[in-house]
């Protein structure tokens, strides 16, 4: 009986070995293929492992970058706003919102229609004759010569303007963007140099966002400042002149 009992403990160690053998295998040759498909086939294995999370971890990992570099190549408004809906909290959320917003503004600033040219003056036409002699054209006073003026579209608050500079991102709210310049600020001040933020409210389809910008001196250095923080993991806008 003894015999028995030490030999059913002995095969279950062995069976126990083995299974987690076979998983430590199976999880060390998913890391070295590091795919979505991959973790995938981990978990349809060990679904109960204690490295399922982890697994679930890096498949979501994996797919928000598998879909930001979709968002990117095809660098599209609707491409952005899509990668957005679905990761919200991603490591690239921000920079999305960013690029988001700079179509926006894009967009308004192409689709802004220009002054309206005056309408011309047209003669009335007459009156059905009842008898009276009516005025003649050339006896009627001219019409005023100066054009009306068209109703001045509501515009919001002027915004501070900047010929060169960064642009670090939008926010929902004007606290917001403070705070996330006191951070940026404070993370990469050797890169920023002293700038100063230009924060100012936009019109977005969803209402306001507020943009958080610096001024820079030239174009060169706004690229490179940007380049030094993308380098650093920090999204970056390099914002031109209109029309440049």
């Amino acid at each position: 009986m003894h015999s028995f009992l030490r030999m059913t403990v002995f095969v279950t160690c062995i069976a126990i070995l083995a299974a987690c053998s076979r998983e430590r295998q199976d999880w060390k040759s998913a890391q070295t293929a590091d795919t979505i498909e991959a973790y995938g086939g981990f978990l349809a294995k060990h679904g109960d492992s204690a490295l399922a999370t982890q697994a679930e971890a890096r498949i979501k990992q994996l797919g928000e970058e598998r879909d930001w570099q979709d968002a990117a190549t095809v660098d599209t408004l609707a491409a952005y706003q899509a990668y957005l809906l679905q990761h919200p909290e991603s490591k690239w959320s921000q920079e999305a919102r960013i690029r988001i917003e700079n179509f926006a503004l894009a967009g308004g600033a192409v689709a802004a229609p220009a002054t309206p040219a005056p309408t011309p003056a047209v003669a009335p036409e007459p009156a059905p004759s009842t008898g009276a002699q009516a005025p003649s054209v050339a006896a009627m006073p001219p019409p005023d010569a100066s054009p009306v003026s068209a109703p001045a579209p509501a515009v919001s608050a002027p915004e501070p303007r900047i010929a060169y500079g960064v642009q670090l991102g939008a926010f929902s709210t004007e606290d917001k963007a403070h705070a996330e310049w006191r951070r940026i600020n404070g993370q990469f001040s050797g890169v920023l140099g002293g700038l100063a933020p230009v924060i100012a409210p936009v019109k977005s389809g969803a209402g306001s966002l507020y943009r958080l910008r610096a001024s820079t001196a030239s174009e060169a250095a706004a690229r490179g400042i940007c380049e030094s923080l993308r380098a650093k993991g920090q999204p970056c806008v390099v914002v031109l002149p209109v029309g440049k």
